[in-house]
């Protein structure tokens, strides 16, 4: 039995940051389509998208999270991604649970969608962001991004 539905649960944990002076580094799971994301020391500008849900307590290891990162050269005030822009960007999406999501050619797609972005001061960026991964898992939201 797998535990990584997020159905049903509330008081959800939801944070926007970006990175400066960073680079992100993509990672693979063996026999998984699954990928991760390395904040590390760069050149560029990496944001993370994490959603926590609600630890039911009664149910044991059904905590579930997800990330998204991407990243950006840290010289502009604006921009659209698409395409295979996608991937140059390292946009990726990571669940964790406790559960495994094998390897499964039909998922291990890259992303599709677009994201764009406008700097609306030194610690805030405003992002729309409407993606799908691996093949049929959309996140879409509009917000504003700080530093951390």
């Amino acid at each position: 039995m797998f535990s990584c539905s997020d159905d049903g649960v509330n008081d959800k944990i939801y944070k926007y940051e970006f990175f400066e002076n960073s680079d992100l580094s993509i990672n693979e799971v063996d026999g998984s389509y699954i990928k991760y994301g390395v904040i590390l020391n760069g050149d560029k500008v990496v944001f993370k998208y994490t959603y926590v849900a609600e630890d039911k307590e009664q149910i044991a290891d059904d905590e579930y999270a997800e990330f998204i990162h991407f990243e950006i050269d840290s010289n502009v005030n604006s921009f659209d991604i698409d395409g295979v822009d996608l991937m140059n960007a390292k946009t990726i999406l990571t669940k964790s649970c406790f559960c495994f999501f094998p390897d499964d050619e039909d998922r291990n797609v890259n992303p599709v969608g677009t994201i764009s972005g406008e700097k609306i001061s030194n610690d805030k960026w405003r992002i729309n962001f409407d993606v799908t991964f691996y093949g049929e898992d959309n996140r879409a939201f509009e917000t504003i991004f700080s530093l951390k």
